[in-house]
């Protein structure tokens, strides 16, 4: 860190665009690094399936095994759209990322008793997190979610389940092959060689 910081004599000052740079880069890299865990091997190798795609979104939240293979074989069923890219899957991430300022903006619809539509969530989405929502992805999202299957989503369906993040490196389950802290570890060194190239 320190060379990627200060370059390689210490005499370099840090200001904060190149630090804001950096830890941009990083989380770019550490991004694409659980996009491509996820990443369809064979004709497409720039995208991930739908199951990924909910894979990815589920493992941030603390619900049950069960509950979460029951969203993921949902997710089988869908068959409108074949995959997701990179960019689609980098809106959502910044979507959850930014979850409790969109939690505040759909309660209202939740508080006036009304349900919340594809135009509102969009609406909601970039207005918290400055990204639009490909209408692909919020068709999978209201699929997925939509339980009364009545074309919106209740703050029950969408809302309780993705506020409850996982929140703790240490609570996750030791025995996953890749870690946040490892996701983060590579995501350094593939910086540090980057900055040497």
């Amino acid at each position: 860190m320190r060379v990627l910081l200060f370059d390689h004599t210490d005499k370099e000052v840090i200001t904060l665009d190149k630090f804001h740079q950096l830890l941009k880069d990083v989380q770019g890299n550490c991004l694409k690094a659980e996009f491509n865990k996820f990443r369809k091997k064979v004709n497409k190798s720039d995208m991930i399936s739908v199951q990924g795609f909910m894979r990815a979104i589920l493992r941030r939240t603390k619900i049950s095994q069960i509950q979460r293979a029951r969203l993921i074989d949902k997710s089988e069923i869908y068959k409108t759209l074949d995959a997701i890219t990179f960019k689609q899957f980098r809106s959502m991430i910044s979507l959850l990322n930014n979850f409790s300022d969109f939690e505040v903006a759909v309660r209202m619809y939740q508080i006036a008793k009304k349900p919340l539509g594809r135009d509102v969530f969009k609406r909601a989405a970039y207005i918290c997190c400055g990204e639009k929502l490909d209408d692909e992805i919020v068709d999978i999202l209201f699929y997925i979610f939509d339980e009364a299957g009545d074309g919106h989503l209740s703050h029950s369906e969408f809302v309780n389940i993705m506020k409850e993040k996982e929140t703790s490196v240490s609570s996750q389950k030791r025995d996953r092959p890749d870690t946040i802290g490892q996701y983060f570890r590579k995501c350094v060194r593939n910086e540090m060689i980057r900055s040497y190239a």
